[in-house]
C-alpha cells in the first residue's frame, strides 16, 4: 500500500523505525519514528507525523521508554508490540519493524540454518548487491533506506573504517 508520510527519517533527524499498516479507515501505511530527544536521558517514544494544511505536529503513539539492544534482535517485533502497545491493540495489530532484523537468534527461532551469519538470499521485492571486499573500495549508501549488512570473513581479517553522516540531533552535554 501506499506511504503517508517521509520515509526512513524526519528532517529533524528522527529514524524512521517501523509502519503502521493500512486499514479501511486509513487506506496507507504510516511511518513510525523514534524521538530520542525530549525525554530523560536514555528514554525514547515512538510517533507518527500529522500534515495539516502547511503544519507538521507529532502524535506519540507510546510512552516513553527505555532504548535496549534487545529489541533489535530477531524476534523482537512480538515483544516490542507487547511492551510497547500494550494498552493499544489496534496499533500493536498495525505495527512493524521497518525491516525484521536478523541475526544469529533468527536461526534458533525459525528452527534452520538459512542466515548462518553468512547472508541470506534476497526476498520477492528485493535486489541484491554483493560488494567484494577489494582493497581501496569506498561504498557509500543511505544505511536508513537502504537495508544492509556485512558477512562474516571466511579466511582473513577484515579491517574497515565506517563513518556516518548525521544532522543535528540533539545538543552535546556539557
Amino acid at each position: 500500500s501506499e506511504s503517508n508520510g517521509r520515509i526512513g527519517a524526519t528532517f529533524n533527524g528522527d529514524l524512521q523505525i517501523g509502519w503502521l499498516g493500512a486499514t479501511a479507515l486509513e487506506p496507507f501505511e504510516r511511518p513510525v519514528y523514534l524521538d530520542a530527544k525530549k525525554h530523560d536521558h536514555g528514554d525514547c517514544a515512538m510517533y507518527l507525523l500529522n500534515h495539516d494544511d502547511d503544519k507538521i505536529s507529532k502524535t506519540y503513539i507510546t510512552k516513553a521508554f527505555s532504548a535496549n539492544p534487545i529489541m533489535y534482535v530477531a524476534g523482537s517485533e512480538a515483544l516490542v508490540k507487547k511492551l510497547l502497545f500494550k494498552d493499544r491493540q489496534d496499533l500493536a495489530d498495525r505495527f512493524h519493524l521497518i525491516e525484521p532484523p536478523k541475526s544469529k537468534l533468527s536461526d534458533i527461532l525459525k528452527g534452520d540454518k538459512a542466515y548462518l551469519g553468512w547472508g541470506e538470499d534476497a526476498a520477492v521485492d528485493e535486489e541484491l548487491e554483493e560488494v567484494i571486499p577489494r582493497g581501496g573500495t569506498l561504498v557509500l549508501f543511505d544505511s536508513v533506506l537502504l537495508p544492509h549488512e556485512v558477512l562474516a570473513t571466511k579466511a582473513k581479517t577484515r579491517w574497515a573504517c565506517s563513518g556516518w553522516f548525521h544532522e543535528d540531533q540533539q545538543p552535546a552535554p556539557v
